[in-house]
């Protein structure tokens, strides 16, 4: 028997079909996102729906199970909360910015990929996520958000492989876009993929979030060492996505993710053949420093030619920002996911 939806995965029109009411289903939407913190069980009763259908909504659509594993700050004030859910453990991570914050979300407890350089694919491949545990992953971390810092921006860019498990992907994004709170604007939530074209392609067709492409090489030889899944999708036919995207006249722009290794891909000529691929794209290149962790043998580029390889892109007129660590001394950062 399938388990029930949790109200987390309702959209606002369930919840109103079920409460009998569109203002008992904001209020419920909107009590999701104010209780600071969220509890582990939904209690008796919330403001502005009835005891009657809160107790019926309460009984057939609960939280979804989850229990807090464990909680650190880093000194940059980057946050990352573990969770069981279900018993799969997850990590999820809560950056606070300059007047807003940004959740980073996982999709899966592990992931199915098995990029070289990230340290989520030692854990292996335990389960996906619903769309409610996603939900719920924002929740918990926007209730954590500093004050004068609320969590505006969402990224899924934490455990997993967004493309792998789509559906609840979509789901999430537009329960956490659709009129109930927290109706975050679409162009503030950005889900990443290491280059899984065919779940790429159905992304750039069915929903309007940004995309962010995790490349990482410029040839397919150096990809597919680092991204064994590059021999099935190369280089070629993920930029060709983007540029039939674009064509359509979508009027997206694309992110793309560059982590920056020393002595691999870090050269004049890889700067060079990447502003040839995104050429005539409106591409956004992220460049990320290598984020260390145990027994991994890649190691981050001294930080002068990390500027040097920003400065070529902007020389051939592409648009370039430096992703500089946030949260490492928690294992925080960008790949360093791994339950540690």
């Amino acid at each position: 028997m399938a388990s029930p939806t949790p109200i987390t995965g309702l959209t606002l029109a369930e919840l109103d079909e079920r409460l009998g009411s569109r203002t008992r289903a904001l209020a419920t939407r909107q009590w999701l996102c104010t209780a600071s913190p969220l509890p582990p069980a939904l209690p008796a009763r919330i403001p502005g729906v009835t005891p009657r259908a809160w107790a019926a909504l309460r009984a057939e659509a609960p939280l979804p199970p989850w229990t807090p594993v464990g909680r650190r700050q880093d000194p940059d004030g980057t946050t990352k909360l573990a969770l069981s859910l279900a018993g799969a453990t997850v990590e999820t991570v809560l950056i606070p910015g300059r007047g807003r914050s940004t959740v980073c979300v996982s999709s899966q407890s592990g992931c199915t990929r098995h990029c070289r350089f990230c340290a989520t694919a030692t854990l292996g491949f335990a389960r996906n996520l619903s769309a409610g545990e996603i939900v719920l992953q924002y929740l918990l971390a926007r209730a954590a958000a500093p004050e004068g810092a609320p969590a505006r921006n969402v990224v899924f860019m934490g455990m997993g492989e967004p493309m792998d498990t789509l559906d609840a992907v979509l789901s999430a994004v537009a329960l956490l876009s659709d009129e109930g709170a927290p109706r975050l604007a679409l162009g503030s939530i950005t889900v990443s993929t290491a280059g899984v074209l065919p779940g790429m392609r159905r992304f750039l067709r069915e929903c309007r979030a940004h995309l962010a492409l995790s490349l990482n090489a410029t040839t397919d030889a150096l990809r597919e060492r680092l991204m064994p899944h590059n021999r099935l999708w190369p280089i070629a036919a993920l930029i060709d996505a983007l540029r039939d995207d674009h064509a359509a006249g979508s009027g997206r722009r694309y992110f793309v993710e560059y982590v920056l290794w020393d002595g691999v891909n870090d050269g004049a000529a890889d700067a060079e053949r990447l502003a040839a691929l995104l050429h005539g794209l409106p591409a956004h290149v992220n460049l990320i420093p290598h984020n260390a962790f145990a027994d991994n043998p890649y190691q981050a580029p001294p930080a002068d030619r990390v500027r040097a390889f920003q400065a070529r892109l902007r020389t051939a007129g592409v648009r370039a920002l430096v992703r500089w660590p946030r949260g490492s001394a928690i294992a925080a950062a960008c790949g360093q996911l791994a339950l540690r």
